[in-house]
């Protein structure tokens, strides 16, 4: 005859075992949405005093005294192809970079937040999309 707590006992493995295999059956969906799966505007202001998200870059810097910082920007996780690109800055408008990265020199007297963009068109089929990010140097975030 089977007691209460063998039941209890069973009905908790049962439990465990079940929550188990849904947690596996959803970790491949989890590990889609993480980032590097698609196009991304990656960014690192330098001198920077933090090191940044190999993913993301670090796009703001707290580095004191620089007289000068510099923003590296690169569109990052486009599938193989052609594409043109069209950047621009909320502070100097159209910037004169046409290739996947781009760079943007700040004096540092002062802080600085700018809205970097680009548009990237794809030659083959024509789909474009834009990306952005902000540059953050001596102020807050």
């Amino acid at each position: 005859m089977k007691t209460i707590g063998w039941t209890l006992a069973n009905a908790a493995l049962c439990g465990a075992l079940a929550l188990t295999a849904v947690g596996s059956a959803v970790a491949p969906a989890a590990a889609q949405a993480q980032v590097g799966l698609g196009p991304r505007l990656w960014c690192f202001v330098s001198p920077n005093d933090m090191p940044g998200d190999p993913n993301f870059g670090r796009c703001a810097s707290f580095y004191p005294g620089s007289r000068t910082y510099r923003a590296d920007l690169e569109v990052r996780g486009l599938p193989a192809g052609s594409y043109t690109y069209v950047w621009s800055s909320e502070w100097a408008g159209t910037l004169p970079c046409s290739t996947q990265s781009c760079t943007r020199t700040y004096r540092g007297d002062s802080p600085v937040s700018d809205l970097i963009s680009v548009t990237y068109t794809n030659l083959a089929t024509g789909e474009s999309d834009t990306l952005a990010n902000t540059v953050q140097i001596n102020g807050p975030i």
